[in-house]
């Protein structure tokens, strides 16, 4: 679309996004599809970077569950979100990338991935969604700041400049309205670096503090080192601090080299985050969930006479991992080397009791950089629900990550994207 301004023709677009991931593609297509000028902007040399890692290289697209459970997942921002997710649900999702040749599959808790099982279907897809309408897209191109007009928006500087579209002008991008969907700050790598948050500060808009939502944890105990790369699988994990439970899953979580991991423990990750600044916090672990107390004791009773001549270690093959035994036999100050027939009831008693409930102290959560999703960001009272437009400056837009909004893992984070991305495309006049 072509206007004068002072003598010269300019180019001004509907809709400048900035950001080439989930959030900024859907809304991209969707605009241009509604027959809209649009422009992406992605300061990256190729779209998606972090959608590429979701889920290693997987990515869990969405989430089967209704509606109700989308606007749980979501805390205090799922009501907001209502009617984004209204006007592009997890079905709608599926449904648009069906029509693309991307088929998709239901796993466990409702996980939906490509069949696939590869990240850049679905980019792909989202790419030649916005071909097929005529987004404009410029990759390698960093936007540094909005240009402003009566208190509305008019368009970016960018970094290099793009070629000048005005003749004999600066090469300004202009347009009636502008999407910001640069992400949070985890995985910096892939672009996500805070910029967004810059720009929408100097637009006045307040900045929810931020801090990881999907993350693992450091744990005080050192022999969580030994059993590095193992995992735990149908374990029922409780988070207590000052003896008030705060969070708990059932599922499996993941041993690293300076603490925990796993489903269970990114699950878990936002409350432990919110509840580390006034203490530690406790993991109590039960590995054997389907027994009692006493059920284990009758358990590790029966090893130790079966296989009274060996070692407690081997004894107990078939009933606890070789690699897992000797660390909780350590821990109960059992000598791994003791021969089982050796072993006293108390002794006994004490791993039994411990397989119910080892406990783990975590100091700190991993840096930001580390999380998978950030929690805070802009802030939603400043917000419309209804369109994704900022209340205080008209043209401006919000997408993504960069909202004060974020969920469990399992596909709600990247629903969450869609959804507001979409309805950003749908709202633009």
């Amino acid at each position: 679309m072509q206007e004068q301004t002072e003598g010269n023709e300019k180019s001004v677009y509907d809709l400048i996004v900035i950001g080439g991931g989930p959030a900024g593609m859907m809304a991209a297509g969707r605009a241009a599809e509604r027959g809209k000028t649009v422009l992406l902007l992605e300061k990256n040399e190729s779209l998606g970077k972090k959608l590429l890692i979701s889920a290693q290289g997987r990515c869990n697209v969405t989430n089967s569950a209704p509606m109700h459970v989308f606007l749980e997942a979501y805390g205090k921002a799922g009501n907001f979100l209502r009617t984004a997710l209204t006007a592009f649900d997890n079905e709608s999702l599926r449904r648009f990338l069906a029509d693309r040749g991307v088929a998709t599959v239901e796993e466990r808790k409702g996980r939906v991935f490509p069949e696939s099982q590869r990240a850049d279907t679905i980019l792909n897809a989202l790419i030649s969604y916005m071909n097929e309408h005529g987004v404009t897209i410029n990759s390698g191109v960093n936007a540094v700041r909005l240009k402003l007009s009566d208190r509305e928006i008019a368009g970016v500087e960018t970094n290099p400049p793009i070629p000048p579209l005005t003749k004999g002008g600066k090469g300004d991008l202009y347009c009636r309205n502008c999407l910001i969907a640069t992400g949070g700050l985890s995985y910096p790598s892939t672009g996500s670096t805070g910029d967004g948050y810059r720009m929408a500060s100097e637009m006045g808009h307040t900045i929810t503090p931020t801090y990881p939502s999907i993350v693992a944890f450091e744990t005080a105990e050192r022999w969580v080192t030994s059993l590095q790369g193992f995992p735990l699988k149908n374990v029922k994990i409780k988070a207590f601090q000052k003896s008030v439970c705060i969070a708990e899953q059932f599922g499996e979580a993941l041993f690293t080299h300076y603490g925990i991991s796993g489903p269970t423990i990114l699950d878990m990750s936002k409350k432990i985050v919110e509840s580390l600044p006034s203490g530690p916090v406790t993991l109590r672990i039960d590995l054997k969930p389907y027994s009692t107390q006493e059920e284990l004791d009758n358990t590790i009773l029966y090893h130790l006479k079966k296989h009274g001549g060996k070692q407690i270690k081997n004894a107990l093959d078939g009933f606890l991992s070789p690699r897992l035994a000797p660390t909780l036999l350590k821990i109960c100050e059992i000598d791994e080397f003791e021969k089982a027939s050796q072993v006293g009831k108390s002794e006994r008693k004490k791993l039994a009791k411990l397989l119910k409930d080892l406990r783990l102290i975590l100091i700190r959560h991993r840096p930001i950089e580390e999380a998978m999703v950030t929690a805070g960001g802009v802030n939603l009272d400043e917000i419309d629900p209804k369109t994704m437009q900022s209340k205080i400056f008209k043209g401006l837009y919000f997408a993504g990550e960069i909202l004060d909004v974020d969920g469990p893992t399992g596909g709600f984070n990247l629903q969450a994207a869609f959804s507001t991305g979409y309805l950003v495309g749908e709202s633009i006049c």
